[in-house]
C-alpha cells in the first residue's frame, strides 16, 4: 500500500495562508515566489481539487529548486492519484536520490511498479531495503512486498508477508487494515486456501463497517 503524504501536506499548509479561501490561477511574468511558496500554493490547489494547477505549482517549485524534496514527493503523490504512473515513478526516483535513507519513498515506488506490472524484481529488492531502513513501518512495507511477491508467483512467501502485515498493522486504522485483509484474501485465493480467503474478505468488510 502507498504510505500517505497527507501529514506532510498538512504541515506545509500550516506554514502558509492559502487554506481558507478559493484560489484563482496565479500567473506571473516574473516569478516572485520561492520554491516553498510554490509548494504551499500547490497543496492549497490540491485541497480544492484543482489538480492541474497543483501540478503546475509543484513543478514550478522544482524549477526553482531542483532539490526541493517536499515538492518531488507531493508531485509523486498527486501524479499517482491522477494515474500518471510514469510521472510518479520519475518523481519518486528523484526523491530517493535526494533522500537515500527514505523507506517510504522506496515503498511507494515499489507500489507504483506493482500497479504498472513492471520492474517487479526491482520492487522486491527496494522493499527489502525499505524494511532495513525504516523497520517501524514494517507492517506497511510487508503489505506492498506481499502483493509484489504474489505478482511474481511466490505465493507462499506472499501469504507469509501479508499475514504478518495484517496481524501487525495499527488497529486504529480500520480502512488500512481492510485493504490489508483484501490483499491477504487474494493471496489465500492464489494458494487455494478457500477458508482463509473467505475469512479475510469477511474481516475486511467488518473493518469497513467500522469507518
Amino acid at each position: 500500500m502507498m504510505t500517505s503524504l497527507r501529514s506532510l501536506a498538512a504541515i506545509l499548509l500550516l506554514l502558509g495562508t492559502f487554506s481558507g479561501c478559493s484560489l484563482p490561477k496565479i500567473v506571473f511574468l516574473h516569478d516572485p515566489l520561492s520554491a516553498d511558496e510554490h509548494t504551499q500554493l500547490g497543496i492549497a490547489y490540491d485541497s480544492q481539487q484543482k489538480h492541474d494547477l497543483a501540478l503546475d505549482q509543484f513543478r514550478l517549485a522544482i524549477k526553482k529548486d531542483k532539490k526541493h524534496l517536499a515538492a518531488w514527493k507531493l508531485l509523486a503523490d498527486l501524479s499517482y492519484r491522477l494515474n500518471d504512473l510514469d510521472s510518479a515513478v520519475s518523481a519518486l526516483e528523484k526523491a530517493i536520490e535526494l533522500e537515500p535513507a527514505s523507506g517510504d519513498s522506496r515503498n511507494n515506488l515499489a507500489w507504483v511498479y506493482l500497479k504498472q506490472g513492471t520492474n517487479l524484481k526491482q520492487a522486491a529488492t527496494i522493499l527489502e531495503e525499505a524494511l532495513m531502513l525504516h523497520p517501524a513501518n514494517r507492517p506497511y512495507y510487508l503489505d506492498t512486498l506481499g502483493m509484489v511477491l504474489l505478482k511474481l508467483g511466490k505465493t507462499k512467501e506472499a501469504v507469509s508477508a501479508l499475514e504478518e502485515s495484517a496481524r501487525t498493522l495499527p488497529a486504529d486504522k480500520p480502512e488500512v487494515l481492510a485493504e490489508a485483509y483484501d490483499h491477504l484474501a487474494q493471496a489465500y485465493d492464489a494458494a487455494g486456501n478457500k477458508d482463509g480467503h473467505e475469512r479475510s474478505l469477511i474481516k475486511a468488510q467488518v473493518l469497513r463497517n467500522k469507518k
